[in-house]
């Protein structure tokens, strides 16, 4: 059995790639210089201030680098930005280049919406994989099909408030503990303080998919043909939601409803200091450090030490490209600068998430903030124990998880017994798969 041990500097374990030099803007955008043609590209993504702010800035230095290319912008926030590619979709106007998540890149490159990135994403290619682990990039595909390149990487964490643990007599030996463990651990607190144990991260899905790799299944999976297929045991389903559901009744998690109606960081019972454990991604570390003054911690999630090795990487957001771009090599070009250069780097900083390129990581690492280094030191260190990363979602995800997510808060208001719902849940899930397979 694989063991992880929290000793691991990011700077240490850099330290070979530095040699390797940084990228040059002037050379990676190269293909975008070489004509004189003016082309114009359309870019897309969501974000909030920062990222806008910071987005702008980086395309108009590399404006400045390729005279010949002007790129025009369009973001907003991650609900609208969805209806608004919705409608881009719909007329075949979607942007040359656009931020993509992981739910719904089989929806769009599966009918054709999107290019396949196979032929430039490789190393020394138009968008070079030379410093991209090459399990995120192979991961991301759809059969032989690279719908999306991408840019940067989280994985499954436990937060720990450390000052709402505190005084509790509760201790974790995350190297070591199991479900049944968690399960103690977040009935005592809410035993010994009339706090949430753990508040969850509103999506049922990420806690459930965790658990299954626990045990060695996963929410689901494919066959050789590409045709995807639940993948569990109505025996793990029911063990998972049956604790799910106790430790919502005694109190010892919050109803979906509580979690449901938090409309921010600071909101959240977690950074109120109600809730000991949080159970998320790696990039939310930063946003609640920044909600809170209690004390946090960034650690292991349970079993992540066990034989399955339950953690990956998971690619936290993609660039793709149109399918019916009519500047594709030069729009893996920018892909390919911005997210490989130093000098795109040195202005978008970490606010999409750590780089899946480990020497733009290394370059960035000296400016990093205290919370930064900890979540890319948290990556870098759990290397060792990392399982393949989770199959790309089927088309109709969307649908099943809203659905699971659904059935759950049923569950867990007592309106549905668990093996109902584990009975309902498999029946529609696999109507939606043959639906749209």
């Amino acid at each position: 059995m694989k063991k992880f041990f929290m000793a691991t500097s990011l700077v240490a374990t850099m330290l070979t790639l530095a040699a390797c030099g940084s990228s040059n803007s002037e050379e990676a955008s190269s293909t975008a210089a070489a004509g004189d043609e003016k082309v114009t590209l359309t870019f897309s993504w969501w974000g909030g201030e920062l990222r806008h702010n910071s987005t702008q800035e980086a395309v108009e230095l590399y404006e400045e680098l390729n005279p010949n290319v002007d790129i025009q912008v369009e973001y907003s926030s991650w609900d609208d930005y969805w209806k608004k590619l919705a409608t881009k979709s719909a007329s075949g106007d979607l942007p040359d280049v656009m931020q993509m998540d992981l739910q719904y890149i089989s929806q769009y490159g599966l009918k054709n919406q999107l290019s396949d990135l196979s032929e430039f994403a490789v190393k020394g290619g138009a968008i070079d994989t030379t410093y991209t682990d090459e399990s995120l990039v192979e991961g991301s595909k759809i059969g032989d099909e690279l719908f999306g390149f991408p840019i940067s990487k989280n994985a499954l964490s436990m937060l720990t408030n450390t000052s709402a643990l505190a005084d509790t007599g509760v201790t974790i030996d995350y190297e070591n503990w199991d479900f049944e463990d968690w399960k103690q651990v977040v009935s005592d607190v809410h035993e010994k303080t009339g706090k949430y144990g753990m508040v969850d991260v509103g999506d049922i899905a990420i806690l459930f998919s965790y658990y299954l790799r626990t045990e060695g299944e996963s929410l689901y999976t494919y066959d050789d043909e590409g045709n995807p297929s639940l993948n569990y045991t109505d025996e793990n389903f029911t063990a998972f939601f049956e604790t799910m559901q106790g430790l919502v009744a005694e109190g010892a998690m919050p109803t979906p409803e509580v979690v449901k109606n938090v409309k921010s960081f600071d909101e959240n019972p977690f950074a109120l200091g109600e809730s000991a454990l949080m159970e998320t991604w790696t990039n939310q570390y930063n946003l609640y450090n920044d909600a809170t003054e209690d004390d946090l911690s960034l650690d292991l999630v349970y079993g992540a030490n066990n034989e399955n090795n339950p953690l990956s990487y998971r690619q936290a957001m993609f660039y793709s490209i149109a399918e019916t771009s009519e500047y594709k090599e030069e729009a893996a070009d920018f892909i390919d600068w911005i997210v490989n250069s130093t000098e795109a780097a040195d202005i978008l900083g970490t606010e999409r998430g750590i780089s899946t390129n480990s020497q733009v990581v290394e370059h960035l690492s000296a400016n990093m903030t205290e919370i930064e280094k900890e979540t890319a030191d948290y990556l870098t260190d759990i290397a060792d124990v990392v399982g393949d990363p989770e199959a790309v979602p089927p088309l109709g995800y969307t649908e099943i998880n809203t659905l699971l997510n659904d059935m759950y808060s049923e569950v867990a208001y007592g309106e549905k017994d668990v093996k109902s719902f584990c009975d309902e849940f498999r029946v529609k899930a696999e109507e939606v798969l043959a639906d749209n397979y």
